[in-house]
C-alpha cells in the first residue's frame, strides 16, 4: 500500500443483501456480535433473513446450570430486537431433552418465524408431551423447507397435526416421526409440488405411498424400534429419480412394490426380509447395494428377474451373510442381466462362511456363462491386503468378463 493511502473496508461498502448472504454463514450469536465493527455494521444483524440458535454452538460465560436461561434470553432478545422484516430460514438446533422445560418459548419462537413468512424452517428438540405448534408448521403458505427432528427417541404421533396445507413446499425432512396412512395422503395432498422426501428413523404405519410429484425419496433408520399397525407394501411414484433405503425392514409387508418407472438411482441396504425390490428397479441407469439380505434376495428374485436394460454403474459391498467367493454364481447371474453395464465396483470384506461350504469349483464355474455385455470398462474390486481368498476372486471376475475389454483395478 503506498504511503498515504488508506486501507479500504472493500466488505463494508457491499450492499445489505450482499452482506447478509455472507453473514448466514454464521451463527446467530456470531452475526448479533458483528455490531461493534463499525457504525456500518451496527444494526446489520437487525434485518438478517437468516437465524441460526443452536444450543451446542452457544457461547456463554458462567455457571452450566445457566446455559439454558441464558441461551432463553438470548434468543428472546435478538427476536425482540429485530426489525419485523420477512426471515428465509430460521433453525432451533439441538435443544435436547433437559430444555423441555423451556417448551413454552420454543412455541414462541416458532410462532415468530410463522409470522414472518419464513421459507426455511428447521427444528431439532424432544416432540413429546410438548406443546410446540407443530399444527402451525403444517399450515404455513410460504414454507419451501421444512426439518422436524423429534430428540426424544421416541416416535412422535401426528394427531394434533389437523390440516397439512403447505403449498411452496418442496423439501421436506422428518426424523422420529409416527407416519400413518392419514397423514402420509395428508402429505402429498397437502404438499402439491413437494420433490424431495427424507424419512428418518420414522414410524411407518401406512402400507401405501403415492405421489406424482416426488423426485427423491430417502428411507433410514436404525436407531428407532417401531411396531406398526400397518406395513409398507407399495411406493409409487412415477418421477420418482432417486430412492435410498436403509431401515430394518420389521416395518415392511412380506414383499415391498415399487412402481418407479422413471428411476435412474437407487441406493439399497438388505436384511434378510425385504424381499420383491429387486423388479421395481429394473430401470435404473445407478445401482448399489448392500446389507445382509443380499443373498435371499438374489436367490429369490432372479429366476423371474427382469433386464436391467439401462443399468450402466453397479456397485455391491459383501457382508459376511453374502460372500462374493462362495456366492459368486449369484453374482454373475444377476450380472447378467445387465447387458450395458459400463462400471462394476465391488467391496470384499473377505470370507466368513461356515467352514463346510466348498468355493465353487472348475465344473460349477463352467456352468456360469460368460459376461454377455461389451461395454464393460472398469472392475473395482476393494479387499483388505489380510485376505487370502481375494486372488482366488479375482481369477473368477477375469474369466467371467473375458469377452469384454474391461480393465480389474484392485484396491486395498
Amino acid at each position: 500500500m503506498k504511503p498515504g493511502r488508506e486501507k479500504r473496508d472493500r466488505i463494508s461498502s457491499l450492499p445489505d443483501c450482499l452482506i447478509h448472504l455472507i453473514m448466514s454463514f454464521l451463527t446467530a450469536q456470531e452475526a448479533v456480535q458483528t455490531c461493534v465493527l463499525s457504525k456500518r455494521w451496527k444494526n446489520l444483524w437487525t434485518t438478517l433473513p437468516f437465524l441460526d440458535f443452536d444450543l451446542e454452538e452457544y457461547e456463554y460465560d458462567g455457571v452450566p446450570e445457566r446455559r439454558f436461561d441464558m441461551f432463553v434470553n438470548f434468543v428472546n432478545t435478538t427476536l425482540l430486537l429485530r426489525e419485523a422484516t420477512d426471515l428465509h430460514k430460521f433453525h432451533l438446533g439441538k435443544l435436547y431433552d433437559d430444555f423441555q422445560q423451556y417448551h413454552m418459548s420454543v412455541r414462541s419462537w416458532i410462532q415468530y418465524a410463522l409470522k414472518h413468512n419464513i421459507q426455511e424452517f428447521s427444528i431439532e428438540f424432544p416432540l413429546q408431551d410438548s406443546s410446540v405448534p407443530l399444527d402451525g408448521v403444517f399450515n404455513c403458505a410460504s414454507l419451501i423447507d421444512l426439518s422436524i427432528n423429534d430428540l426424544s427417541r421416541n416416535v412422535f404421533e401426528t394427531h394434533q397435526v389437523t390440516v397439512v396445507n403447505l403449498p411452496c413446499l418442496k423439501q421436506l425432512y422428518l426424523r422420529g416421526i409416527e407416519l400413518l396412512q392419514d397423514f402420509v395422503d395428508d402429505i402429498f395432498s397437502g404438499c402439491p409440488v413437494l420433490e424431495f422426501l427424507h424419512l428418518e428413523d420414522c414410524g411407518l404405519g401406512f402400507s401405501t405411498m403415492n405421489s406424482q410429484r416426488l423426485k427423491y425419496l430417502n428411507i433410514g433408520g436404525h436407531e428407532l424400534h417401531y411396531e406398526p399397525e400397518e406395513q409398507m407394501e407399495l411406493i409409487e411414484a412415477p418421477n420418482l429419480l432417486s430412492f435410498c433405503y436403509d431401515q430394518w425392514s420389521y416395518q415392511m409387508g412380506d414383499k415391498l412394490h415399487l412402481k418407479m418407472p422413471s428411476l435412474t438411482s437407487a441406493f439399497i441396504i438388505y436384511d434378510d426380509k425385504l424381499q420383491g425390490i429387486l423388479t421395481g428397479l429394473s430401470n435404473v441407469q445407478n445401482l448399489e447395494l448392500g446389507g445382509y439380505g443380499i443373498k435371499d434376495v438374489l436367490e429369490n428374485e432372479l429366476p423371474n428377474c427382469p433386464e436391467f436394460s439401462n443399468l450402466k454403474d453397479f456397485s455391491m459391498e459383501s457382508f459376511n451373510h453374502f460372500c462374493l467367493l462362495h456366492r459368486f454364481n449369484l453374482l454373475a447371474s444377476f450380472l447378467n442381466h445387465c447387458p450395458r453395464l459400463e462400471n462394476l465396483s465391488l467391496v470384499y470384506r473377505g470370507c466368513f462362511c461356515r467352514s463346510e461350504e466348498q468355493v465353487p469349483g472348475n465344473e460349477e464355474l463352467l456352468k456360469i456363462a460368460p459376461f454377455k455385455g461389451k461395454q464393460l470398462k472398469i472392475v473395482k474390486v476393494g479387499f483388505s491386503k489380510s485376505e487370502q481368498s481375494f486372488p482366488q476372486l479375482v481369477k473368477y471376475l477375469q474369466d467371467f468378463t473375458c469377452n469384454s475389454s474391461a480393465r480389474i483395478n484392485m484396491i486395498s
